[in-house]
């Protein structure tokens, strides 16, 4: 208080910290509620979703899809949740500029995965710490009769795989195959 440039600078850091976490809690309203899934479908939501992701955080986010029935909201909001998740922690603690998204249809069921070539983790270790991440995403899959596989190692990249019981209505391009 006796050194009025003192107050004037911390003031000016304080009021720039404000606008990065004003900025951050809108990005991440966006995030909890993306209305693209909505509009868009599942498919073309979570597509949109990763190249905008990458593009925020200057990395390469290949996206792969062959679903071509309509993905029901819950199972849809399950993936696309994980997806973020599984991102999020990859931008954290991969090092890695390239992450490779797949989301397959298969009989009775999806298939989603995320994988980087990165720093890699020690699974039980992580399970054991502090974030909610891994638990989060298995809880997710959970609930909608899924089941999660999180492959990793130190040095050795991660793929997490996400499997989702599901039955696919019969489009005109399924029956004529």
């Amino acid at each position: 208080q006796d050194d009025p440039s003192e107050v004037q600078q911390r003031a000016q850091q304080l009021r720039k910290e404000l606008v990065e976490i004003s900025d951050d809690v809108q990005a991440l309203s966006h995030e909890l509620h993306s209305s693209k899934l909505e509009y868009l479908g599942a498919v073309a939501g979570i597509k949109s979703w990763c190249k905008e992701f990458g593009d925020r955080h200057g990395m390469k986010v290949t996206f792969q899809s062959d679903v071509f029935s309509p993905i029901p909201t819950d199972i849809g909001a399950t993936l696309f949740r994980v997806l973020q998740e599984a991102l999020h922690n990859a931008v954290k603690h991969s090092g890695v500029k390239q992450i490779e998204v797949r989301l397959l249809e298969q009989p009775n069921e999806l298939h989603l995965t995320i994988s980087d070539a990165g720093r890699g983790f020690e699974i039980g270790a992580a399970k054991q710490g502090r974030g909610l991440g891994l638990a989060s995403m298995e809880e997710r899959v959970r609930l909608v009769k899924g089941t999660i596989t999180i492959d990793s190692k130190p040095m050795g990249g991660t793929s997490i795989r996400a499997r989702v019981p599901f039955v696919f209505e019969q489009t005109p391009r399924a029956m004529a195959g």
